[in-house]
């Protein structure tokens, strides 16, 4: 099954990626490396940017805070976790599922101008004042809109509580736990060195790719980005979605999802739903799809765990293109073979 499910990978390659890193866990077999048009080759893999995977390692650590007491899915939030125009209106489960109402900034062209312009990323104040997130685009719980500014309150509310830098929380709270030791989160120009990254097509503007680590700071991710090997990622996951890191009823919390998008004919979700942290196929019989895919310059993670097999599987793509359809398409093609 594992040849099978590397095949599928490998058949779907399209033009601007030309290898990805992959890792693939199902019960007591586990495979990683990398696959390309012309097959896979087993062994270690360089680090990638997990982008909006990151969400789901924040949601499994504010969920440790929950369960230790210290925080509350659905006590009103007041300052300083967050500004003074929402505090009271929103609670952390809505920051979480994304319907608290905030806004986001990946529609702002001065934002897409300043990244690929090389300048140092926003302040949290300015994030919030140039998205004008301290007017709601709903009431909270009356709507959906994905807001990386909400999980930037987050990541302030984790970091406070636990008393530690972001790296330095999530180490705590979710890599040791799970046994991870391959995943950090970078904090400056110099932490992308030597991280697996594609030229990017974004960052060139309509000119030729350019190389990421010189142009790019992590820091335009508003919430914080971990780095991490296809392996550990998909690690990371697994132990989160077999209840190695959360009780029963907190992972059911994390797992129950609600509706918030049409299918999407390009990409592969029938029926898209969004937990707290985690992206789940809602249909029955489609893939059991549920995990986080991410997207920047110069690569597209997606780290899915796939409910409903005999056996539990996860499995993580990570693209050196920037095509997201891409690499959740190789993702959940190569969970196909498992039955």
């Amino acid at each position: 099954m594992m040849e099978a499910a590397l095949a599928e990978i490998s058949s779907r390659f399209v033009t601007g990626c030309g290898r990805a890193g992959v890792a693939i866990i199902h019960g007591a077999d586990r495979w990683s490396g990398s696959v390309g048009r012309e097959g896979p080759t087993a062994g270690e893999t360089g680090r990638y940017l997990l982008y909006s995977f990151t969400k789901t390692l924040m949601a499994a650590a504010a969920l440790r805070l929950v369960e230790a007491g210290r925080l509350r899915l659905d006590h009103p939030l007041d300052e300083p976790a967050v500004p003074g125009s929402v505090a009271g209106r929103i609670t952390l489960r809505r920051l979480l599922h994304h319907d608290s109402g905030l806004a986001d900034y990946g529609g702002l062209p001065e934002y897409h101008e300043a990244v690929r312009a090389g300048q140092e990323p926003w302040t949290e104040e300015e994030y919030w004042s140039r998205t004008g997130a301290g007017r709601l685009l709903f009431e909270p719980g009356r709507g959906w809109a994905y807001s990386n500014i909400g999980y930037m309150l987050v990541r302030r509310i984790l970091c406070r509580e636990a008393g530690a830098g972001f790296g330095d929380m999530l180490a705590d709270l979710v890599f040791r736990p799970l046994g991870v030791t391959d995943a950090f989160a970078p904090a400056a120009r110099a932490d992308l060195e030597g991280l697996d990254l594609g030229p990017s097509r974004y960052l060139g503007n309509g000119g030729p790719p350019v190389p990421v680590a010189p142009r790019y700071h992590p820091g335009w991710v508003s919430h914080g980005v971990v780095a991490a090997t296809p392996d550990a990622a998909a690690c990371l996951l697994h132990g989160i979605m077999t209840g190695a890191l959360l009780s029963p009823s907190l992972l059911a919390r994390m797992t129950a999802a609600r509706r918030v998008a049409d299918p999407m004919p390009d990409r592969p979700w029938i029926e898209p739903g969004y937990g707290l942290g985690l992206m789940v196929e809602l249909v029955p019989g489609g893939s059991g799809a549920a995990g986080h895919t991410g997207g920047g310059p110069g690569c597209s993670p997606a780290v899915f765990h796939f409910r409903g097999k005999r056996q539990p599987l996860t499995i993580c793509v990570v693209t050196d293109g920037e095509d997201i359809a891409q690499a959740e398409t190789m993702a959940v093609a190569a969970s196909t073979p498992f039955p």
